[in-house]
């Protein structure tokens, strides 16, 4: 846990995790609050305080890993059971704190998040005496009041194997006289492309935000004709894969699992952008101390760990990487193979500027 592209980040076929499809999307804001309604005016069920807590997830077999890293050892260690339920939309979220009756008490949610649900009043402040901010890894805006990380994800550069020499990086990406053919992008994911086009026109990525959408776009402007846009992550590693494309984006999971099912394919870290999921707690959570207590549970190096061990996202906690055999940490967002060349999303200017580059990405594709 996708950050508001259609597949934000899925780590490999068959899996699911913070995907644009799956994941929360302000776009979502007021979905699910109708019906919502009904099941708010029914008298809420009492839960025996503080020895459960409910936690709204993405489900599938991110779930899964969850259920086994962090929450069936959260409740050995504390007593503390964590129901889950599916379908976290903002606009369940805001339905629920608006009508006094907050059922959730922990919410993964994609990074704008952050904001929006702290703008519209709908958070509860963590409270950093009990969760320990000062082992998760910097990054601007990673931590907020309202908010903390939860796993790192990222897309990366994903080339065939039979190109000679080898992309270096995200100039190579958009160089279509040296390296002529095809690239692979997700249409939907206007975050990784708008980014990618100023790296590759040298924009430094310490001065990458404000993103100059303008310029982002007259670089794109000079790959158009070998452009190939996917609408699924599946479709994207097929393009990869079958050799219709000679390089492109992909989530680093996918790009590891077709190289690991013998595709003919390598990824190129050096082009790699890096962003997060959060967990939040509504306003009016029903347990708002054990998940408080949760959130702090899940934040330790062994859990990070843990979770790392389970799937394919990366710690954010740097500690848990001594955790983790050096086969897997190499694997991993945010893990030795990216360190120091990961350009980490500046989420909070996607949160605010998100719908206005989508407007001018899609006229541009109209052009």
């Amino acid at each position: 846990m996708t950050f508001t592209a259609k597949n934000r980040i899925s780590p490999s076929a068959g899996k699911a995790g913070p995907s644009h499809r799956q994941a929360l999307s302000r776009r979502q804001v007021l979905a699910g609050g109708a019906a919502l309604g009904a099941s708010l005016a029914m008298p809420r069920i009492v839960r025996a305080a503080d020895q459960e807590i409910v936690f709204a997830t993405w489900g599938g077999s991110w779930e899964a890993a969850m259920r086994k890293a962090w929450f069936d050892p959260f409740q050995e260690k504390t007593g503390i059971a964590v129901k889950t339920i599916s379908g976290n939309t903002y606009g369940k979220i805001e339905a629920m704190v608006k009508a006094g009756r907050t059922e959730w008490d922990v919410v993964e949610t994609l990074p704008d998040f952050q904001w929006i649900g702290a703008e519209k009043g709908l958070l509860a402040p963590i409270d950093f005496k009990v969760v320990d901010k000062s082992a998760i890894m910097p990054g601007q805006d990673m931590v907020t009041d309202y908010s903390v990380p939860q796993v790192l994800f990222a897309e990366v550069l994903t080339y065939n194997t039979k190109l000679n020499p080898a992309p270096q990086g995200w100039v190579d990406l958009y160089d279509v006289s040296k390296f002529p053919g095809m690239r692979a992008f997700d249409g939907a994911d206007v975050q990784a492309i708008m980014e990618s086009a100023l790296l590759a026109d040298g924009v430094p990525p310490d001065t990458l935000y404000p993103l100059d959408i303008d310029r982002a776009l007259k670089k794109l402007s000079t790959i158009r004709d070998q452009l190939q846009f996917f609408q699924t992550n599946a479709q994207g590693e097929q393009y990869l894969s079958d050799g219709q494309c000679i390089m492109g984006m992909l989530p680093d999971g996918r790009a590891i699992n077709i190289r690991d099912n013998g595709a003919a394919v390598a990824i190129q870290y050096n082009a790699t952008i890096m962003t997060w999921s959060t967990m939040v707690i509504p306003k009016g959570a029903p347990h708002l101390e054990a998940a408080q207590k949760f959130l702090a549970y899940a934040l330790t190096p062994e859990a990070q760990a843990a979770i790392a061990m389970a799937y394919t996202y990366g710690p954010v906690v740097p500690k848990a990487l001594e955790l983790i055999p050096a086969s897997r940490a190499n694997i991993l967002s945010g893990g030795p193979e990216m360190k120091g060349k990961a350009v980490l999303r500046g989420e909070k200017w996607w949160s605010e500027n998100l719908a206005t580059t989508n407007e001018k990405f899609n006229t541009w594709k109209l052009g």
